[in-house]
């Protein structure tokens, strides 16, 4: 079993949630470490386990259909690490703008922010890295390139 540390900003298009994929399976949430071809992947100080969808056993193959497909996200963590957000910025009861901008999925009590619809929304390609701060930490426009997305939040990006 080969255990991959995914960067903050990676998508787990071609991979499935390992809690949720276990259950589907009715195995031990530990039986992946077993796996001779398997590849597990997870964020940078996290708990959480992916597993890579090509890699599973045959056997358990079928069972995927019975799981949520992560296409474009990343986990919440991930995302407030990648940006600088704040996490409190992804609950919805703070009534914050920024939670209402965001496409946001909870699956087996994990929270999902969808990266994808972000940057496409943004208009903006994969490659770049993006940060969120409050507009008026940014230097002039042609110093620093941003996009303001609340009255009070801009991306900025490079």
């Amino acid at each position: 079993m080969q255990v991959l540390t995914l960067s903050y900003n990676h998508f787990l298009d071609n991979f499935v949630l390992n809690a949720e994929f276990s259950k589907a399976c009715n195995i031990s949430g530990n039986a992946y470490k077993f796996w001779k071809n398997g590849v597990a992947g997870r964020f940078e100080g996290s708990r959480t386990i992916f597993l890579q969808k090509e890699t599973l056993p045959k056997k358990y193959q079928k069972n995927l259909i019975k799981c949520s497909s992560l296409a474009g996200l990343v986990t919440s963590k991930a995302f407030c690490s990648f940006t600088g957000l704040a996490n409190s910025h992804l609950v919805k009861s703070n009534g914050s703008k920024m939670y209402e901008y965001l496409d946001i999925k909870t699956i087996k009590g994990i929270k999902f922010v969808n990266l994808r619809k972000f940057y496409d929304d943004l208009g903006l390609s994969y490659e770049y890295h993006i940060y969120i701060e409050k507009c008026h930490f940014f230097a002039p426009e042609p110093l620093e390139r941003k996009i303001k997305i609340t009255d009070t939040l801009c991306v900025g990006y490079y």
